[in-house]
């Protein structure tokens, strides 16, 4: 690069802070020669940018015009700038160039990824059969077209959103791995190794710049330990590993497979409260089996998330505003999270033919808000609602609902009518700069079957904002009982999490993470430990957070961090 595009390009960068100074960028350096080459210099060779979708750059330069750049090149030619020592780091500018910027407003990067196609033991109505997808997914949504493109390939699945985050401006270091495609516990144990260990292998190689699938192992469990072992300290650590499967598939032996394969959160399809809805819709599962893997997953300190289906053939409006409330209104069921996906009548199910005959009425618009309005003011402090609907193409419904946006109607709503959600997602920090003195701790404490949750968060009660939270359980007979036998006599930390500004591992921060908050939580958990009785603290952590809870005196146990009181 010239002297001239040095000089010019030392301030460029320097005041950016907002959307709108990226705007004027962009105009900047379409309408400056020396940047505009530039521009297109990166287009033809790649630049470092994912160009998905931007191809008509090619079609349109040329006749010699330049195309306004993304923010994802904007950000590309920041970096390279930097890279070059001609632009200095500007944390205010990085934060302006980041591309949906919720992707990673929670403190971390979620990266989806599908299973193959395989058979369901299932035979629920209301499910979609689509040949190319695992059961009850479809080909156009988001997360199923991405698998289909990579050929349900976990390395390729997860290199590519790391590629596409990492261009768009979020850091990658600390990955929340969510595996999606159906009943997981259904699946051939060999099946289920191998897509882990395509997994760990493609965020242990990501950064590393090596290619890690050409090594050869005889002993799969084995090398899944290796690899996890090696992501302690990776680049792109897994901190959270979930998957999701029937409650009648949770077993004491199925918990100890997903300990060993590093899983700490577990979606299972609940769909419903009442048994008689559940025969109709052949969901071919009855309540107490709900409750009873509610709790052994509980026991085993795994993070619990109730996938929840209203609109079912024969429930009622009434019936399902009635079943949020029960499911935090005694000891049976108290999920911490929820998926809320209303029934929609999809082609190629079994309810599709049962609607075309008259014989179903899906909610109108107004009805199903009226029954979301009625779950969101049930849901208590400790829950966090992660969706409201699920993300479909239109052109697969066949009758429901096709509004999209349910979540933006909702706060609409609260405005409308002046009420207010409390769950997690709806108070947790997001952007801005943090003052831990605004901040109280906060404890709300519940039971269940076979013991005590105590939720543990600091908050803000005036600016209805939550930092910092953590779930301490406390087993009945102090865990005396335990199934896992590394978790006998030990309280449970079955989750850790500081919400806000996803800031990389080692840095400092003027915002939400970094600053004391989940060292003052444990801190708190274990003295409330210690007080009734317990001999140690057992914490589920994911693999890439062990060693930053070795720091604060836990050491590794079977799949737990454990430290003695």
């Amino acid at each position: 690069m010239g002297d001239g595009l040095v000089f010019f390009t030392r301030m460029l960068f320097s005041n950016i802070r907002t959307d709108q100074d990226v705007e004027k960028l962009k105009k900047r350096i379409v309408k400056d020669a020396t940047l505009s080459a530039r521009l297109r210099e990166m287009r033809e060779g790649g630049g470092g940018y994912t160009k998905t979708g931007e191809s008509r750059h090619d079609k349109n330069e040329l006749d010699g015009s330049i195309q306004m750049p993304t923010k994802s090149e904007v950000l590309a030619l920041y970096r390279a700038l930097v890279k070059e020592g001609t632009e200095e780091v500007n944390i205010e500018a990085e934060m302006a160039l980041r591309k949906i910027k919720t992707k990673s407003n929670s403190g971390v990067a979620v990266v989806s990824l599908l299973t193959k196609p395989f058979a369901c033991p299932g035979r629920c109505t209301y499910c979609p059969t689509d040949i190319s997808m695992p059961k009850s997914y479809l080909a156009k949504e988001p997360a199923a077209a991405r698998a289909l493109a990579n050929d349900f390939d976990p390395y390729a699945q997860i290199t590519g959103r790391l590629k596409a985050l990492e261009d768009n401006g979020h850091p990658i270091d600390k990955i929340e791995m969510i595996v999606i495609g159906g009943t997981w516990s259904f699946y051939h144990p060999i099946y289920q190794e191998e897509f882990l260990i395509g997994c760990y292998r493609a965020c242990n190689d990501y950064v590393a710049g090596k290619d890690s699938r050409t090594e050869i192992y005889e002993d799969r469990l084995a090398y899944l330990l290796e690899l996890q072992d090696e992501n302690e300290h990776a680049a792109c650590r897994i901190i959270g590993l979930s998957i999701e499967t029937r409650p009648d598939y949770i077993t004491d032996f199925e918990i100890e497979r997903l300990r060993a394969f590093g899983v700490t959160k577990v979606e299972i399809g609940v769909q419903h409260l009442d048994d008689a809805v559940l025969k109709l819709t052949k969901r071919d599962m009855k309540i107490e089996r709900v409750k009873q893997a509610t709790e052994l997953l509980r026991n085993a300190g795994l993070k619990i998330v109730y996938h929840m289906m209203p609109n079912l053939p024969g429930s009622t409006v009434a019936r399902d505003i009635a079943m949020f409330g029960e499911l935090f209104s005694g000891e049976d069921f108290q999920p911490d999270m929820l998926k809320i996906y209303p029934c929609m009548v999809l082609d190629n199910s079994e309810l599709y033919e049962t609607w075309k005959k008259g014989q179903f009425t899906p909610y109108t618009d107004q009805e199903l808000i009226e029954v979301l309005r009625g779950a969101k003011q049930q849901v208590p402090p400790y829950v966090r609602i992660l969706r409201v609907i699920r993300d479909i193409p239109a052109t697969y419904i066949k009758a429901g609902s096709h509004v999209s946006n349910l979540r933006q109607a909702m706060d609409e709503d609260m405005k409308k009518n002046g009420w207010q959600c409390k769950c997690i997602r709806c108070r947790e920090i997001r952007e801005g700069e943090v003052n831990p003195d605004d901040f109280m701790l906060s404890n709300i404490t519940y039971r269940t079957r076979t013991g005590e949750e105590q939720f543990l968060s600091f908050e803000n009660p005036g600016a209805r904002k939550l930092v910092s939270f953590t779930r301490l359980r406390l087993p009945d007979n102090h865990g005396e009982d335990a199934v896992l036998h590394v978790l006998r006599g030990a309280a449970l930390i079955r989750e850790l999490h500081t919400y806000g500004r996803h800031t990389r591992v080692g840095d400092e921060s003027n915002q939400s993470q970094h600053v004391g908050f989940g060292r003052r939580l444990i801190a708190e958990a274990e003295r409330i430990a210690k007080e009734k009785g317990y001999k140690k603290m057992a914490i589920i952590s994911g693999v890439g957070v062990r060693e930053y809870y070795r720091k604060l005196g836990y050491a590794l146990e079977g799949t737990y961090m454990i430290k003695y009181l």
